[in-house]
């Protein structure tokens, strides 16, 4: 469509998470890979002034929903920074989850820009299994978009990578200066993303630290001193822990949320008036852990060549 200039009412800010490719980016919602993606990346699911609705980034005070300067339809993005904005850079950005089939992937777009002092780019990057590993990744940086140009088309392309599990997109502006973005694509072997073959992935497997929630919020424990009998368990309770953890088949097989097991015992032990009762709690929990089978067949070591050993009194 011929790129068109309109004048209504004032542009509105709109709020949005500090992102962008150079950080790690957390994660967000997964939006579905259908027909209404079309209409996001063209921001014509904006309805009224105020935040810019199916997109993060920042900062704040850089971006804003634009109605006046468009390429296409009703809505535009700007990033406006001046030599007072926070960070070096600002951005736009969503996320989706890789489970389509395919040799490439592409962002296109059109972009405009005013006296933009280091550059503008649209931006894509594909993470692996966790959250900011990195597996490819474009910014435009090297083609040194700057200063001043009229709405033009460009493209990022990069390879899909077996091991790429979510899929960042969006645009950026470094430095100072205006860049405007609009009618944005998102292809797959230069198709939309939607008609991409699906890829069914399996769930992840769930371990004990995905399931034991107990403490997520703290260890409840709530202390206003201690005297020396507590100062003296505790001491002990931290030696027969940090054993456990390396030697107990309960704890290295992965089956107890460590951590947690420590917040659990911590009440007994505290409670403990003297260093007998603590030793039989100890003795409890311990057993609580289950039987260790005898080794078969065991290893041997030669203590010969430690240096240091543990004090399993």
């Amino acid at each position: 469509m011929t790129p068109s200039v309109r004048y209504h009412l004032p542009m509105t800010r709109f709020l949005l998470a500090l992102a962008c490719a150079t950080l790690t980016l957390t994660g967000q919602g997964q939006p579905t890979r259908d027909r209404t993606l079309a209409a996001i990346l063209s921001f014509e699911t904006q309805r009224t002034r105020g935040a810019l609705v199916d997109w993060d980034g920042g900062p704040l005070e850089t971006i804003l929903a634009d109605d006046k300067v468009v390429h296409s339809g009703q809505w535009s993005v700007r990033i406006d920074r001046t030599a007072t904005s926070r960070n070096q850079f600002s951005a736009i950005n969503r996320s989706i989850a890789v489970d389509f089939a395919g040799a490439r992937v592409e962002l296109r777009g059109f972009l405009r820009t005013e006296d933009v002092t280091d550059f503008a780019g649209l931006w894509m990057r594909e993470d692996g299994e966790s959250p900011g590993a990195s597996v490819a990744f474009d910014n435009m940086q090297s083609r040194g978009l700057k200063g001043t140009t009229e709405w033009a088309e460009y493209s990022i392309v990069l390879p899909l990578r077996p091991e790429a599990k979510t899929l960042f997109y969006g645009v950026l502006s470094a430095g100072t200066g205006k860049t405007w973005v609009d009618d944005l694509q998102l292809l797959v072997d230069g198709k939309p993303i939607w008609e991409a073959p699906h890829i069914a992935r399996p769930e992840p497997v769930k371990t004990v630290v995905d399931l034991d929630r107990e403490f997520d919020s703290g260890s409840g424990v709530s202390l206003a001193a201690l005297t020396s009998v507590q100062i003296a368990n505790l001491a002990t309770l931290g030696k027969v822990w940090g054993f456990l953890k390396y030697h107990h088949p309960a704890v290295t097989a992965g089956k107890r949320h460590w951590d947690y097991e420590l917040f659990r015992t911590l009440p007994s032990i505290l409670a403990a008036p003297d260093r007998a009762a603590a030793n039989a709690a100890l003795l409890h929990w311990i057993t609580g852990l289950g039987d260790v089978v005898a080794c078969q067949p065991c290893s041997s070591l030669n203590t010969a060549d430690l240096q240091l050993t543990p004090q399993h009194d």
